[in-house]
């Protein structure tokens, strides 16, 4: 599972965002919705979340993305690399602006994340086969 300690970085492909968590995730999935593929371009991509009070950006600016009103792709100007995801609405009565979801393999040691299921799964590509025994949801 997650592993205890407290204060984790990450960063972008070429170094010139970094960031620190101040906690292990407390949530953490597979999203493969149209959206998540077309922006990370891969198959689905893997998000962890920590209260947004205990994410700081320590080096450099992300940049950000707003093709969807209301949802906010962060990523590096420079590499591209996919780093943060935002949104002002509510999901199944969580306030969404009230955490700090980051791609989970930016971290300089992702294995702390064990994503616990697999969401958008109606979006899934046919050649990805989920473990039989992995939790999935169509949608969120």
């Amino acid at each position: 599972m997650m592993v205890s300690s407290t204060c984790h970085e990450g960063g972008c492909y070429c170094g010139a965002i970094r960031y620190r968590i101040d906690r292990v995730p407390e949530f953490s999935a597979h999203c493969h919705c149209r959206s998540c593929q077309m922006a990370l371009g891969g198959a689905f991509a893997t998000w962890a979340k920590v209260p947004a009070k205990e994410f700081s950006v320590t080096k450099g600016q992300i940049k950000q993305c707003e093709k969807t009103p209301g949802v906010r792709r962060g990523f590096c100007g420079d590499c591209g690399t996919t780093l943060t995801y935002a949104a002002d609405t509510e999901v199944e009565g969580q306030n969404w602006s009230q955490d700090a979801w980051f791609a989970a393999v930016t971290l300089d040691d992702p294995s702390i994340v064990a994503p616990q299921n697999h969401v958008f799964v109606s979006h899934k590509q046919p050649w990805i086969t989920l473990p039989a025994d992995a939790p999935a949801f169509e949608e969120f």
